[in-house]
């Protein structure tokens, strides 16, 4: 005959079995940020804290749940970032892993510095795991060394063209233009792929005189304000009178980013 005392005693061993139970459940499921990971999901590199370049970098999230295989082949990756006192939504991915995998691996692109907390949501909405991650800037952009030099700049592109998108995209990319029929305006888009590392640009207007070989007719000097970190950045020019002309692009210290052509018809 069991007693009271006895009965509680079950109890108490039961409550403790159930709570190791559940804790080694959890702790087997684990969410890493790595470099990269073997073909087992073992992650390379695997650390808490990211430094970032300033237009974003990619690290992969892990998810490993050791021998437990991921039931569905949809799992969502959710992103908090911390605002204040609390974690607020800051992005989320469906990602399609098919069937009975045993781990999930997910390149994200994280662009601002902050601290996250990024977690796995199965398919019927149960929290699988999660980790919190701190993101910051790279030592060399927080106080940036001025490149000088006109190399810096040997992949920028200068692009002539009739619009610019939302998000920097160029629409009906041209070499000439003519006055005659309204194409007097065009865009003219610098891309270096990297930040422009200058806080203003001035653009010389050169024109060929007569129809010269050189472009020796000075028209005009520009300047435009942009912020250091773009990697890309446009303005607008208005022609009045027909010619080839010349754009030469300097950074704020006067060092040559591009040059380009342009062709305006009557």
């Amino acid at each position: 005959m069991k007693t009271k005392k006895s009965n509680g005693v079950i109890k108490f061993i039961s409550s403790i079995l159930f709570f190791l139970i559940i804790s080694a459940t959890i702790s087997a499921q684990q969410v890493y940020f790595a470099d990269s990971f073997t073909e087992d999901g073992e992650p390379i590199g695997a650390k808490n804290e990211w430094e970032i370049k300033p237009w974003g970098s990619f690290v992969y999230v892990l998810l490993d749940p050791e021998e437990t295989r991921i039931k569905g082949n949809i799992i969502y990756l959710f992103v908090d970032r911390l605002e204040g006192d609390s974690y607020e939504p800051f992005d989320s991915k469906a990602i399609n892993i098919g069937y009975g995998r045993k781990f999930v691996a997910y390149n994200y692109k994280f662009t601002k510095t902050g601290k996250y907390e990024v977690y796995f949501i199965a398919a019927d909405q149960t929290r699988i795991a999660g980790e919190q991650v701190t993101i910051k800037f790279e030592e060399s952009f927080i106080n940036p060394v001025r490149n000088t030099s006109s190399a810096y700049y040997d992949d920028c592109k200068i692009t002539f063209c009739k619009k610019i998108l939302v998000g920097g995209e160029t629409l009906g990319v041209m070499r000439s233009t003519s006055i005659s029929r309204g194409g007097n305006k065009v865009f003219i888009q610098l891309n270096n792929y990297k930040p422009l590392n200058t806080s203003k640009f001035l653009v010389d207007v050169w024109r060929k005189k007569n129809r010269a070989f050189q472009y020796d007719e000075f028209v005009e000097s520009k300047k435009y304000s942009l912020n250091p970190d773009w990697n890309d950045a446009f303005f607008s020019y208005t022609f009045t009178q027909p010619g080839d002309y010349k754009f030469s692009v300097y950074n704020e210290d006067e060092v040559l980013i591009k040059s380009g052509f342009f062709t305006v018809y009557d």
